[in-house]
């Protein structure tokens, strides 16, 4: 191969790559600027991301409080159930001795008032 060959199949070959390599460039700048004009898209969207995750953590922040409301009227409710299944037996036999007491008291009166009656009538009734 001669060497004017050499360089003219050197010269026809760089005037085919240089504009094929020009246009890769082309385009990959291209690509990076349209990268870049995206980037304030990108940080804005990250930085609205980043919000709803606070916004997130807070609402589960007041659901954990809400839940632990929840559990210790669930204990307050749990030991007024126990109070009140052992106080029910206590309340009944109160009732009953209130009960007894009460118709003591009422068949008491019931014979004051009729010794009063047959005092008053004369016929003593012992």
């Amino acid at each position: 191969m001669s060497p004017e060959f050499a360089a003219v199949l050197v010269l026809a070959v760089s005037q085919l790559l240089v504009p094929l390599l020009n246009g890769l460039l082309s385009r990959r700048q291209t690509k990076h600027e349209a990268a870049v004009d995206q980037v304030p898209l990108l940080v804005q969207s990250l930085t609205a991301v980043a919000q709803d995750v606070r916004d997130i953590k807070a609402d589960l922040r007041v659901v954990n409080e809400h839940g632990a409301k929840l559990q210790t009227q669930d204990l307050r409710l749990r030991a007024l159930e126990d109070w009140m299944g052992t106080a029910r037996p206590q309340l009944h036999q109160v009732v009953n001795h209130v009960t007894v007491l009460m118709g003591e008291r009422t068949s008491r009166q019931l014979q004051h008032a009729a010794n009063a009656v047959a005092k008053d009538t004369g016929s003593g009734i012992p």
